[in-house]
Protein backbone atom coordinates (compact mmCIF):
# COMPACT_ATOMS: atom_id res chain seq x y z
CA UNK A 1 0.00 0.00 0.00
CA UNK A 2 1.14 3.58 -0.81
CA UNK A 3 -0.12 6.71 -1.13
CA UNK A 4 -0.42 9.31 -3.27
CA UNK A 5 1.39 12.82 -2.94
CA UNK A 6 -0.51 15.75 -3.38
CA UNK A 7 -0.25 17.99 -6.17
CA UNK A 8 -2.50 21.08 -5.65
CA UNK A 9 -2.34 24.17 -2.91
CA UNK A 10 -5.53 23.69 -0.32
CA UNK A 11 -8.16 25.68 -1.58
CA UNK A 12 -10.76 27.11 0.98
CA UNK A 13 -14.88 26.82 0.85
CA UNK A 14 -17.76 25.19 2.11
CA UNK A 15 -18.86 22.27 1.99
CA UNK A 16 -22.27 22.57 0.00
CA UNK A 17 -23.39 18.02 0.36
CA UNK A 18 -27.35 16.66 0.00
CA UNK A 19 -27.49 13.66 2.18
CA UNK A 20 -29.09 10.96 0.93
CA UNK A 21 -31.42 8.37 3.69
CA UNK A 22 -33.09 5.06 2.13
CA UNK A 23 -35.75 4.19 4.67
CA UNK A 24 -37.09 0.97 4.53
CA UNK A 25 -40.07 -0.07 7.05
CA UNK A 26 -39.00 2.71 9.19
CA UNK A 27 -40.17 6.15 9.81
CA UNK A 28 -37.56 9.03 10.16
CA UNK A 29 -37.83 9.44 14.31
CA UNK A 30 -37.05 5.97 14.74
CA UNK A 31 -33.84 5.97 11.84
CA UNK A 32 -30.28 6.52 13.52
CA UNK A 33 -29.04 7.96 10.64
CA UNK A 34 -31.80 10.95 10.82
CA UNK A 35 -31.46 11.93 14.77
CA UNK A 36 -27.56 11.61 14.06
CA UNK A 37 -27.17 13.71 11.22
CA UNK A 38 -29.86 16.43 12.41
CA UNK A 39 -27.39 16.60 15.51
CA UNK A 40 -24.38 16.79 13.49
CA UNK A 41 -25.89 19.41 11.11
CA UNK A 42 -26.11 21.60 14.20
CA UNK A 43 -22.47 21.57 14.94
CA UNK A 44 -21.42 22.46 11.35
CA UNK A 45 -21.20 26.24 11.31
CA UNK A 46 -22.83 28.10 7.99
CA UNK A 47 -19.29 29.03 6.57
CA UNK A 48 -17.97 25.67 6.80
CA UNK A 49 -21.00 23.98 4.93
CA UNK A 50 -24.72 23.52 3.84
CA UNK A 51 -26.47 20.12 3.56
CA UNK A 52 -29.84 19.61 2.14
CA UNK A 53 -31.27 16.42 3.26
CA UNK A 54 -33.49 13.66 1.46
CA UNK A 55 -35.56 10.76 2.98
CA UNK A 56 -36.35 8.19 0.07
CA UNK A 57 -39.16 5.62 1.59
CA UNK A 58 -38.90 2.25 0.43
CA UNK A 59 -41.51 0.57 2.44
CA UNK A 60 -44.78 0.11 1.21
CA UNK A 61 -47.68 2.33 1.28
CA UNK A 62 -45.24 4.98 2.06
CA UNK A 63 -47.29 8.46 1.69
CA UNK A 64 -47.30 9.43 5.12
CA UNK A 65 -46.68 13.10 5.80
CA UNK A 66 -43.78 13.93 8.50
CA UNK A 67 -43.37 16.94 10.47
CA UNK A 68 -39.36 17.40 9.49
CA UNK A 69 -37.03 20.23 10.08
CA UNK A 70 -36.17 22.81 7.09
CA UNK A 71 -33.90 21.48 4.62
CA UNK A 72 -35.04 18.41 5.33
CA UNK A 73 -37.53 16.32 2.26
CA UNK A 74 -39.51 13.74 2.20
CA UNK A 75 -40.23 11.30 -0.82
CA UNK A 76 -42.44 8.10 -1.12
CA UNK A 77 -41.39 5.27 -3.49
CA UNK A 78 -43.99 2.63 -3.06
CA UNK A 79 -42.42 0.51 -5.71
CA UNK A 80 -39.25 -0.07 -3.75
CA UNK A 81 -37.09 0.63 -6.77
CA UNK A 82 -33.92 0.07 -4.67
CA UNK A 83 -30.93 2.08 -3.76
CA UNK A 84 -29.95 2.57 -7.26
CA UNK A 85 -32.90 4.45 -8.30
CA UNK A 86 -33.15 6.31 -5.54
CA UNK A 87 -29.39 7.50 -5.23
CA UNK A 88 -29.91 8.35 -9.28
CA UNK A 89 -32.76 10.35 -8.37
CA UNK A 90 -30.73 12.23 -5.51
CA UNK A 91 -27.71 13.05 -8.09
CA UNK A 92 -30.36 14.70 -10.07
CA UNK A 93 -31.11 16.34 -7.35
CA UNK A 94 -28.60 17.55 -5.93
CA UNK A 95 -27.38 18.79 -9.55
CA UNK A 96 -30.03 20.97 -9.65
CA UNK A 97 -29.70 22.45 -6.56
CA UNK A 98 -25.93 23.05 -6.95
CA UNK A 99 -24.90 20.68 -4.20
CA UNK A 100 -20.73 19.82 -5.26
CA UNK A 101 -21.11 16.37 -3.10
CA UNK A 102 -23.85 13.51 -2.43
CA UNK A 103 -23.58 11.47 0.93
CA UNK A 104 -25.69 8.18 1.36
CA UNK A 105 -26.73 6.74 4.55
CA UNK A 106 -27.93 3.55 5.51
CA UNK A 107 -31.54 4.64 8.13
CA UNK A 108 -29.53 2.32 11.13
CA UNK A 109 -26.25 4.07 10.49
CA UNK A 110 -25.64 6.95 13.25
CA UNK A 111 -22.48 9.55 12.44
CA UNK A 112 -20.55 11.31 15.06
CA UNK A 113 -21.97 14.95 16.19
CA UNK A 114 -18.45 16.32 14.67
CA UNK A 115 -19.26 13.96 11.12
CA UNK A 116 -19.89 17.17 9.01
CA UNK A 117 -16.90 19.68 10.36
CA UNK A 118 -14.45 16.29 10.03
CA UNK A 119 -16.08 15.88 6.63
CA UNK A 120 -15.65 19.65 5.20
CA UNK A 121 -11.97 19.65 6.57
CA UNK A 122 -11.59 16.11 4.26
CA UNK A 123 -13.39 18.10 1.76
CA UNK A 124 -10.70 20.94 1.71
CA UNK A 125 -7.57 18.82 2.59
CA UNK A 126 -9.05 16.73 -0.81
CA UNK A 127 -8.92 19.48 -3.02
CA UNK A 128 -4.57 19.09 -3.03
CA UNK A 129 -5.04 16.07 -5.04
CA UNK A 130 -6.55 15.32 -8.50
CA UNK A 131 -9.09 13.47 -9.34
CA UNK A 132 -10.78 12.75 -5.64
CA UNK A 133 -14.42 11.11 -6.47
CA UNK A 134 -14.91 10.20 -3.03
CA UNK A 135 -14.31 10.53 0.90
CA UNK A 136 -14.91 7.58 2.87
CA UNK A 137 -14.62 7.61 6.35
CA UNK A 138 -13.64 4.21 8.13
CA UNK A 139 -16.30 2.11 9.47
CA UNK A 140 -15.94 -0.72 11.68
CA UNK A 141 -18.52 -3.13 13.96
CA UNK A 142 -17.43 -4.29 17.20
CA UNK A 143 -13.90 -2.26 16.85
CA UNK A 144 -13.22 -4.63 13.49
CA UNK A 145 -12.46 -2.43 10.20
CA UNK A 146 -14.91 -3.30 7.95
CA UNK A 147 -14.50 -0.79 5.14
CA UNK A 148 -12.95 0.92 3.15
CA UNK A 149 -10.85 -1.62 1.40
CA UNK A 150 -8.54 -2.89 -1.16
CA UNK A 151 -7.48 -6.36 -2.56
CA UNK A 152 -3.75 -7.23 -2.55
CA UNK A 153 -2.59 -8.31 -5.79
CA UNK A 154 -6.53 -7.60 -7.26
CA UNK A 155 -7.78 -10.60 -4.93
CA UNK A 156 -7.32 -10.13 -1.47
CA UNK A 157 -9.48 -8.01 0.08
CA UNK A 158 -7.44 -5.70 2.82
CA UNK A 159 -8.44 -3.08 5.31
CA UNK A 160 -6.57 -0.28 5.96
CA UNK A 161 -5.36 0.19 9.60
CA UNK A 162 -7.84 2.67 11.91
CA UNK A 163 -6.96 6.12 11.76
CA UNK A 164 -5.01 5.59 8.02
CA UNK A 165 -6.05 9.31 6.13
CA UNK A 166 -4.67 10.01 2.63
CA UNK A 167 -5.30 8.63 -1.22
CA UNK A 168 -3.95 5.42 -1.78
CA UNK A 169 -2.80 4.61 -5.18
CA UNK A 170 -4.65 1.15 -5.35
CA UNK A 171 -8.28 1.41 -6.48
CA UNK A 172 -10.66 1.46 -3.27
CA UNK A 173 -13.94 -0.14 -2.28
CA UNK A 174 -16.15 1.54 0.82
CA UNK A 175 -20.08 0.93 1.93
CA UNK A 176 -22.15 2.74 0.64
CA UNK A 177 -23.44 4.41 4.10
CA UNK A 178 -20.95 7.19 5.24
CA UNK A 179 -19.70 7.64 1.72
CA UNK A 180 -19.15 11.32 0.26
CA UNK A 181 -19.14 11.02 -3.53
CA UNK A 182 -18.65 14.15 -6.27
CA UNK A 183 -21.90 14.67 -8.24
CA UNK A 184 -20.01 15.68 -11.05
CA UNK A 185 -17.91 12.74 -10.84
CA UNK A 186 -21.06 10.54 -10.22
CA UNK A 187 -22.69 12.14 -13.91
CA UNK A 188 -19.33 11.54 -15.33
CA UNK A 189 -19.67 7.58 -15.04
CA UNK A 190 -23.04 7.61 -15.29
CA UNK A 191 -24.80 7.29 -12.25
CA UNK A 192 -25.55 3.92 -10.41
CA UNK A 193 -26.32 0.95 -12.41
CA UNK A 194 -29.78 -0.58 -11.59
CA UNK A 195 -28.64 -3.93 -12.61
CA UNK A 196 -27.19 -3.68 -8.71
CA UNK A 197 -30.64 -2.30 -7.41
CA UNK A 198 -29.56 -3.46 -3.61
CA UNK A 199 -26.32 -5.43 -3.16
CA UNK A 200 -23.37 -4.31 -4.34
CA UNK A 201 -24.31 -1.37 -5.35
CA UNK A 202 -21.42 0.54 -3.40
CA UNK A 203 -18.90 -2.05 -5.17
CA UNK A 204 -19.97 -1.32 -8.35
CA UNK A 205 -19.89 2.11 -8.12
CA UNK A 206 -16.42 2.39 -6.80
CA UNK A 207 -15.76 0.10 -9.66
CA UNK A 208 -16.85 2.58 -12.13
CA UNK A 209 -15.26 5.85 -10.00
CA UNK A 210 -12.20 4.09 -10.55
CA UNK A 211 -12.79 2.93 -14.01
CA UNK A 212 -12.39 6.65 -15.00
CA UNK A 213 -9.69 7.20 -13.22
CA UNK A 214 -10.90 8.95 -9.99
CA UNK A 215 -9.31 8.67 -6.66
CA UNK A 216 -10.59 8.29 -3.21
CA UNK A 217 -9.39 10.31 0.16
CA UNK A 218 -9.64 8.06 3.25
CA UNK A 219 -10.84 9.82 5.88
CA UNK A 220 -9.88 7.45 8.61
CA UNK A 221 -10.21 10.16 11.56
CA UNK A 222 -13.30 9.49 11.17
CA UNK A 223 -14.54 6.35 12.89
CA UNK A 224 -18.25 4.87 11.98
CA UNK A 225 -20.07 2.11 13.62
CA UNK A 226 -22.30 0.31 11.68
CA UNK A 227 -24.22 -3.26 11.99
CA UNK A 228 -23.24 -5.07 8.93
CA UNK A 229 -26.40 -8.03 8.39
CA UNK A 230 -23.87 -10.08 6.88
CA UNK A 231 -22.26 -10.61 9.99
CA UNK A 232 -25.71 -11.69 11.54
CA UNK A 233 -27.41 -13.41 8.39
CA UNK A 234 -29.38 -15.92 10.72
CA UNK A 235 -31.10 -13.23 12.33
CA UNK A 236 -30.54 -9.93 10.37
CA UNK A 237 -31.04 -11.71 6.93
CA UNK A 238 -34.10 -13.55 5.29
CA UNK A 239 -33.12 -16.46 3.22
CA UNK A 240 -34.03 -14.48 -0.21
CA UNK A 241 -32.45 -11.06 0.81
CA UNK A 242 -29.36 -13.26 1.51
CA UNK A 243 -29.91 -15.49 -2.46
CA UNK A 244 -30.20 -12.10 -3.81
CA UNK A 245 -27.14 -10.63 -2.35
CA UNK A 246 -25.28 -14.08 -3.17
CA UNK A 247 -26.57 -13.63 -7.06
CA UNK A 248 -25.36 -9.72 -7.25
CA UNK A 249 -22.12 -10.40 -5.39
CA UNK A 250 -21.11 -13.11 -7.89
CA UNK A 251 -22.75 -11.03 -10.82
CA UNK A 252 -20.06 -8.11 -9.66
CA UNK A 253 -16.98 -10.66 -9.30
CA UNK A 254 -17.65 -12.19 -12.40
CA UNK A 255 -18.25 -8.77 -13.98
CA UNK A 256 -15.99 -6.41 -12.75
CA UNK A 257 -12.86 -8.73 -11.15
CA UNK A 258 -10.26 -10.56 -11.69
CA UNK A 259 -10.31 -14.58 -12.22
CA UNK A 260 -7.82 -14.80 -8.84
CA UNK A 261 -10.95 -12.52 -7.02
CA UNK A 262 -12.85 -15.23 -8.10
CA UNK A 263 -11.09 -17.80 -7.25
CA UNK A 264 -10.50 -15.93 -3.63
CA UNK A 265 -14.36 -15.57 -3.27
CA UNK A 266 -15.24 -19.39 -4.26
CA UNK A 267 -13.08 -20.49 -1.03
CA UNK A 268 -14.39 -17.81 1.13
CA UNK A 269 -17.85 -19.41 0.10
CA UNK A 270 -16.82 -22.77 0.84
CA UNK A 271 -15.37 -21.63 4.26
CA UNK A 272 -18.58 -19.62 4.65
CA UNK A 273 -20.62 -23.22 4.22
CA UNK A 274 -18.19 -24.74 6.79
CA UNK A 275 -19.03 -22.13 9.33
CA UNK A 276 -22.73 -22.34 8.88
CA UNK A 277 -22.61 -26.27 9.64
CA UNK A 278 -20.64 -25.64 12.34
CA UNK A 279 -23.13 -23.02 14.33
CA UNK A 280 -25.80 -25.15 13.20
CA UNK A 281 -27.25 -22.15 11.38
CA UNK A 282 -30.39 -22.77 9.55
CA UNK A 283 -30.73 -25.32 6.93
CA UNK A 284 -32.43 -23.06 4.39
CA UNK A 285 -29.32 -20.37 5.02
CA UNK A 286 -27.07 -23.71 4.14
CA UNK A 287 -28.81 -24.75 1.01
CA UNK A 288 -28.39 -21.30 -0.37
CA UNK A 289 -24.53 -21.02 0.25
CA UNK A 290 -23.90 -24.56 -1.04
CA UNK A 291 -26.23 -23.70 -4.14
CA UNK A 292 -24.49 -20.29 -4.49
CA UNK A 293 -20.58 -22.83 -4.25
CA UNK A 294 -22.06 -25.72 -6.64
CA UNK A 295 -22.62 -22.33 -9.25
CA UNK A 296 -19.21 -21.07 -8.46
CA UNK A 297 -17.54 -24.59 -9.66
CA UNK A 298 -19.63 -25.57 -12.06
CA UNK A 299 -21.16 -22.91 -14.21
CA UNK A 300 -19.00 -20.69 -16.22
CA UNK A 301 -18.38 -17.21 -16.34
CA UNK A 302 -20.14 -16.44 -18.92
CA UNK A 303 -22.91 -18.32 -18.14
CA UNK A 304 -23.19 -16.65 -15.18
CA UNK A 305 -23.02 -13.59 -16.74
CA UNK A 306 -25.85 -13.93 -19.40
CA UNK A 307 -28.12 -15.56 -16.59
CA UNK A 308 -27.71 -12.26 -14.41
CA UNK A 309 -28.29 -10.15 -17.88
CA UNK A 310 -31.56 -12.02 -17.92
CA UNK A 311 -32.57 -12.15 -14.82
CA UNK A 312 -32.34 -8.55 -13.79
CA UNK A 313 -33.71 -7.49 -17.71
CA UNK A 314 -36.33 -5.87 -15.73
CA UNK A 315 -34.59 -3.40 -14.16
CA UNK A 316 -33.27 -2.07 -17.32
CA UNK A 317 -36.75 0.05 -17.51
CA UNK A 318 -34.79 2.10 -14.63
CA UNK A 319 -31.83 3.16 -17.01
CA UNK A 320 -33.94 5.66 -17.57
CA UNK A 321 -32.87 7.55 -14.30
CA UNK A 322 -29.01 6.37 -15.20
CA UNK A 323 -29.61 8.31 -18.98
CA UNK A 324 -30.72 11.11 -17.26
CA UNK A 325 -27.83 11.59 -15.02
CA UNK A 326 -25.57 11.23 -17.86
CA UNK A 327 -27.48 13.02 -20.67
CA UNK A 328 -25.10 13.82 -23.33
CA UNK A 329 -21.68 13.23 -23.45
CA UNK A 330 -20.30 15.75 -21.71
CA UNK A 331 -16.68 17.64 -23.46
CA UNK A 332 -13.89 18.24 -21.38
CA UNK A 333 -10.75 19.92 -23.05
CA UNK A 334 -7.51 18.81 -20.52
CA UNK A 335 -4.41 21.44 -20.71
CA UNK A 336 -1.43 21.21 -19.68
CA UNK A 337 0.60 24.53 -19.58
CA UNK A 338 3.44 25.73 -18.80
CA UNK A 339 4.81 29.39 -20.05
CA UNK A 340 2.54 29.30 -23.27
CA UNK A 341 1.44 33.08 -22.24
CA UNK A 342 2.36 34.05 -25.98
CA UNK A 343 -0.28 31.49 -27.81
CA UNK A 344 -2.32 30.60 -24.67
CA UNK A 345 -5.48 32.84 -25.40
CA UNK A 346 -5.55 32.24 -28.94
CA UNK A 347 -5.84 28.51 -27.92
CA UNK A 348 -7.98 28.91 -25.91
CA UNK A 349 -10.53 30.70 -27.68
CA UNK A 350 -10.36 28.33 -30.81
CA UNK A 351 -11.90 25.52 -27.89
CA UNK A 352 -14.69 27.75 -26.37
CA UNK A 353 -16.06 28.59 -29.44
CA UNK A 354 -16.67 24.62 -29.92
CA UNK A 355 -17.93 23.74 -26.47
CA UNK A 356 -21.54 23.89 -25.13
CA UNK A 357 -22.49 25.75 -21.52
CA UNK A 358 -21.63 22.14 -19.88
CA UNK A 359 -18.49 21.60 -21.62
CA UNK A 360 -15.53 21.99 -19.78
CA UNK A 361 -11.75 23.50 -20.47
CA UNK A 362 -9.68 21.67 -17.66
CA UNK A 363 -6.06 23.44 -16.99
CA UNK A 364 -3.22 22.21 -15.53
CA UNK A 365 -0.49 24.88 -14.83
CA UNK A 366 2.52 23.13 -13.73
CA UNK A 367 4.71 26.16 -12.49
CA UNK A 368 4.66 29.28 -15.06
CA UNK A 369 6.92 31.75 -14.75
CA UNK A 370 5.99 34.02 -17.14
CA UNK A 371 1.55 35.82 -17.90
CA UNK A 372 0.40 32.41 -18.59
CA UNK A 373 -1.82 32.50 -15.20
CA UNK A 374 -2.70 35.83 -15.83
CA UNK A 375 -4.13 35.78 -19.53
CA UNK A 376 -6.49 32.56 -18.74
CA UNK A 377 -7.59 34.28 -15.88
CA UNK A 378 -8.29 37.58 -18.51
CA UNK A 379 -10.37 35.26 -20.20
CA UNK A 380 -13.30 35.19 -18.19
CA UNK A 381 -15.27 32.03 -19.03
CA UNK A 382 -16.87 29.82 -16.25
CA UNK A 383 -16.36 26.93 -18.22
CA UNK A 384 -12.57 27.47 -17.83
CA UNK A 385 -11.31 25.12 -14.72
CA UNK A 386 -7.84 26.67 -13.31
CA UNK A 387 -5.43 24.17 -11.08
CA UNK A 388 -2.24 25.13 -10.40
CA UNK A 389 1.04 22.41 -9.24
CA UNK A 390 2.75 23.87 -6.06
CA UNK A 391 5.97 23.05 -8.27
CA UNK A 392 7.35 21.73 -12.06
CA UNK A 393 5.95 18.38 -12.13
CA UNK A 394 6.54 18.01 -15.91
CA UNK A 395 3.69 17.64 -18.83
CA UNK A 396 3.28 13.81 -18.24
CA UNK A 397 2.48 14.31 -14.82
CA UNK A 398 0.55 17.44 -15.59
CA UNK A 399 -1.93 15.82 -18.15
CA UNK A 400 -2.22 12.94 -16.00
CA UNK A 401 -3.17 15.63 -13.22
CA UNK A 402 -5.98 17.15 -15.88
CA UNK A 403 -7.12 14.05 -17.24
CA UNK A 404 -8.33 12.84 -13.85
CA UNK A 405 -9.95 16.20 -12.64
CA UNK A 406 -12.20 16.12 -15.51
CA UNK A 407 -15.36 15.24 -15.32
CA UNK A 408 -16.49 14.88 -19.20
CA UNK A 409 -16.95 11.39 -20.81
CA UNK A 410 -14.88 12.45 -23.55
CA UNK A 411 -11.71 13.98 -22.79
CA UNK A 412 -9.75 15.74 -25.51
CA UNK A 413 -5.58 16.08 -24.96
CA UNK A 414 -4.52 19.69 -25.67
CA UNK A 415 -1.37 21.45 -25.35
CA UNK A 416 -1.46 25.94 -24.23
CA UNK A 417 0.04 26.90 -27.62
CA UNK A 418 -1.64 25.10 -30.62
CA UNK A 419 -5.23 25.92 -32.46
CA UNK A 420 -7.87 24.01 -32.84
CA UNK A 421 -10.12 23.88 -36.27
CA UNK A 422 -13.46 25.19 -35.85
CA UNK A 423 -14.97 21.83 -36.66
CA UNK A 424 -12.69 19.47 -34.52
CA UNK A 425 -14.36 18.88 -31.91
CA UNK A 426 -18.38 18.06 -33.78
CA UNK A 427 -16.60 15.78 -35.89
CA UNK A 428 -14.61 13.60 -32.77
CA UNK A 429 -18.18 13.64 -31.64
CA UNK A 430 -19.69 11.76 -34.55
CA UNK A 431 -17.54 9.45 -34.53
CA UNK A 432 -17.44 8.44 -30.47
CA UNK A 433 -21.73 8.56 -31.03
CA UNK A 434 -21.57 6.22 -34.13
CA UNK A 435 -18.65 4.16 -33.09
CA UNK A 436 -19.03 3.16 -29.59
CA UNK A 437 -16.89 0.33 -29.86
CA UNK A 438 -14.14 3.14 -30.70
CA UNK A 439 -11.85 4.59 -27.32
CA UNK A 440 -9.39 6.67 -29.15
CA UNK A 441 -10.37 9.13 -31.85
CA UNK A 442 -7.38 11.37 -33.41
CA UNK A 443 -6.63 13.30 -36.45
CA UNK A 444 -4.10 14.12 -39.42
CA UNK A 445 -2.24 17.79 -38.02
CA UNK A 446 -1.42 20.31 -39.73
CA UNK A 447 2.15 22.46 -38.61
CA UNK A 448 2.21 26.41 -38.41
CA UNK A 449 4.47 28.68 -37.55
CA UNK A 450 4.71 31.24 -34.33
CA UNK A 451 2.57 33.20 -37.07
CA UNK A 452 0.01 30.95 -37.72
CA UNK A 453 1.15 30.48 -40.88
CA UNK A 454 1.61 26.54 -42.27
CA UNK A 455 4.83 25.12 -42.87
CA UNK A 456 4.91 22.84 -45.55
CA UNK A 457 6.33 19.15 -46.34
CA UNK A 458 6.47 19.04 -41.90
CA UNK A 459 7.88 15.54 -40.59
CA UNK A 460 4.56 15.04 -38.99
CA UNK A 461 2.76 15.40 -41.67
CA UNK A 462 5.14 12.80 -43.39
CA UNK A 463 3.39 9.96 -41.55
CA UNK A 464 0.87 9.87 -43.69
CA UNK A 465 -2.16 7.81 -42.90
CA UNK A 466 -2.44 6.63 -39.71
CA UNK A 467 -1.77 2.66 -39.01
CA UNK A 468 -2.76 0.77 -36.13
CA UNK A 469 -1.44 -1.58 -34.02
CA UNK A 470 0.85 -2.09 -31.36
CA UNK A 471 4.09 -3.18 -32.71
CA UNK A 472 3.48 -0.09 -35.87
CA UNK A 473 3.39 2.43 -33.17
CA UNK A 474 5.95 1.31 -31.11
CA UNK A 475 8.86 1.59 -33.58
CA UNK A 476 7.18 4.88 -35.15
CA UNK A 477 4.78 6.63 -33.02
CA UNK A 478 1.48 7.75 -34.99
CA UNK A 479 -0.07 9.05 -31.53
CA UNK A 480 -0.18 12.81 -31.58
CA UNK A 481 -1.50 14.23 -28.30
CA UNK A 482 -3.10 17.19 -29.05
CA UNK A 483 -4.37 16.19 -31.98
CA UNK A 484 -6.32 13.01 -29.88
CA UNK A 485 -9.56 12.03 -27.62
CA UNK A 486 -10.42 9.27 -25.60
CA UNK A 487 -13.19 8.23 -23.27
CA UNK A 488 -12.67 8.65 -19.77
CA UNK A 489 -13.69 4.96 -19.09
CA UNK A 490 -10.26 4.39 -20.59
CA UNK A 491 -8.43 5.81 -18.01
CA UNK A 492 -8.49 3.25 -15.42
CA UNK A 493 -6.37 1.08 -17.89
CA UNK A 494 -3.63 3.31 -18.99
CA UNK A 495 -3.70 5.45 -15.72
CA UNK A 496 -0.69 5.93 -13.99
CA UNK A 497 1.36 6.94 -16.64
CA UNK A 498 4.97 6.04 -16.09
CA UNK A 499 6.89 9.22 -15.09
CA UNK A 500 10.30 10.11 -15.75
CA UNK A 501 10.91 8.14 -18.94
CA UNK A 502 11.42 9.40 -22.35
CA UNK A 503 8.23 8.88 -24.12
CA UNK A 504 5.33 11.21 -23.22
CA UNK A 505 2.24 10.31 -22.34
CA UNK A 506 0.45 9.76 -26.07
CA UNK A 507 2.61 7.26 -26.89
CA UNK A 508 1.73 5.49 -23.87
CA UNK A 509 -1.82 5.97 -24.13
CA UNK A 510 -2.00 5.11 -27.55
CA UNK A 511 0.04 1.90 -27.57
CA UNK A 512 -1.58 1.19 -24.21
CA UNK A 513 -5.12 1.25 -25.87
CA UNK A 514 -3.53 -1.15 -28.47
CA UNK A 515 -2.09 -3.51 -26.49
CA UNK A 516 -5.38 -3.81 -24.95
CA UNK A 517 -6.99 -4.39 -28.32
CA UNK A 518 -8.91 -1.20 -27.85
CA UNK A 519 -10.26 0.54 -31.33
CA UNK A 520 -8.84 3.46 -32.95
CA UNK A 521 -10.33 5.40 -35.07
CA UNK A 522 -8.48 8.34 -37.69
CA UNK A 523 -9.93 11.35 -39.23
CA UNK A 524 -8.11 12.11 -42.49
CA UNK A 525 -8.14 16.03 -42.10
CA UNK A 526 -6.48 18.54 -40.10
CA UNK A 527 -8.21 19.31 -37.07
CA UNK A 528 -5.24 20.49 -35.46
CA UNK A 529 -2.95 23.03 -36.15
CA UNK A 530 0.03 22.36 -34.00
CA UNK A 531 2.45 25.47 -33.80
CA UNK A 532 6.33 24.87 -33.58
CA UNK A 533 8.37 27.49 -31.89
CA UNK A 534 11.58 27.33 -29.88
CA UNK A 535 9.69 26.78 -26.61
CA UNK A 536 7.99 23.25 -27.89
CA UNK A 537 8.40 20.41 -25.02
CA UNK A 538 8.70 17.92 -27.59
CA UNK A 539 11.69 17.84 -29.35
CA UNK A 540 13.59 15.50 -32.39
CA UNK A 541 15.80 13.32 -30.83
CA UNK A 542 18.73 11.23 -32.92
CA UNK A 543 18.47 8.00 -33.35
CA UNK A 544 20.11 6.18 -30.31
CA UNK A 545 17.43 8.45 -28.10
CA UNK A 546 14.79 7.26 -30.55
CA UNK A 547 15.97 3.47 -29.86
CA UNK A 548 16.27 4.40 -26.07
CA UNK A 549 12.78 5.63 -25.77
CA UNK A 550 11.12 2.51 -28.28
CA UNK A 551 13.12 0.05 -25.20
CA UNK A 552 12.13 1.90 -22.56
CA UNK A 553 8.41 1.83 -23.95
CA UNK A 554 8.46 -1.55 -24.41
CA UNK A 555 9.79 -2.34 -20.98
CA UNK A 556 6.85 0.23 -19.24
CA UNK A 557 4.57 -2.05 -20.94
CA UNK A 558 5.85 -5.46 -19.76
CA UNK A 559 5.95 -3.96 -16.48
CA UNK A 560 2.58 -3.13 -16.69
CA UNK A 561 0.94 -6.45 -17.77
CA UNK A 562 2.12 -7.91 -14.28
CA UNK A 563 -0.66 -4.98 -13.03
CA UNK A 564 -3.05 -6.40 -15.71
CA UNK A 565 -3.49 -9.51 -13.90
CA UNK A 566 -5.14 -7.57 -11.37
CA UNK A 567 -8.18 -6.10 -13.50
CA UNK A 568 -11.12 -7.61 -15.19
CA UNK A 569 -11.23 -9.18 -18.68
CA UNK A 570 -12.08 -6.19 -21.36
CA UNK A 571 -14.70 -8.77 -22.96
CA UNK A 572 -16.72 -8.88 -19.59
CA UNK A 573 -16.18 -4.99 -18.84
CA UNK A 574 -17.70 -4.39 -22.36
CA UNK A 575 -20.79 -6.48 -21.19
CA UNK A 576 -22.03 -3.38 -19.39
CA UNK A 577 -25.15 -1.91 -19.90
CA UNK A 578 -25.02 1.20 -22.27
CA UNK A 579 -26.01 4.44 -20.79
Amino acid sequence: MSDVRPAFSETQGPLTVTVMIVLYRMEPAQSPAFQSVMAARAMLDADLGHLNLLLWDNSPNSSAAYDLPEGAHYFPDNNNSGLATAYNRAIEWASQIGSEWLLTLDQDTAVPDDFFVKMAAAARASTRYAGIGAIVPQIAAGGRQLSPNYFQFGAIPRWYRAGYVGVPKESVFAFNSGAMLKVAALKQVGGYDPRFWLDDSDAMIFSKLHEHGKRVYVSGDIQVEHEFSMKDMQNRMSPERYRNSLFAETAFWDLRMTRAAGWERTLRLALRLAKQWLRKDSAELRRITWQALMRRLFTSRRRRVKDWMEATADRVSDLRAARQVAAEPKISACMAAYNGGAFVEAQLHSILSQLRAEDEVVIVDDGSTDDTLQRILEIGDGRVRLLKHESNKGVVATFEDALRSATGSILFLCDDDDLWAPTKTRRFQDVFESRPDVGVVLSRVRLIDESDLTIPDSRVNRHGRFLPGFWRNLFVNHYQGSAMAIRASLLGRVLPFPLRKSFLHDAWIGTRNDLLGGRVAYLDEDLLFYRRHGNNASRTKSLMGQIHTRVELLLAHILYAFRSLTQPPESLLSRQPER
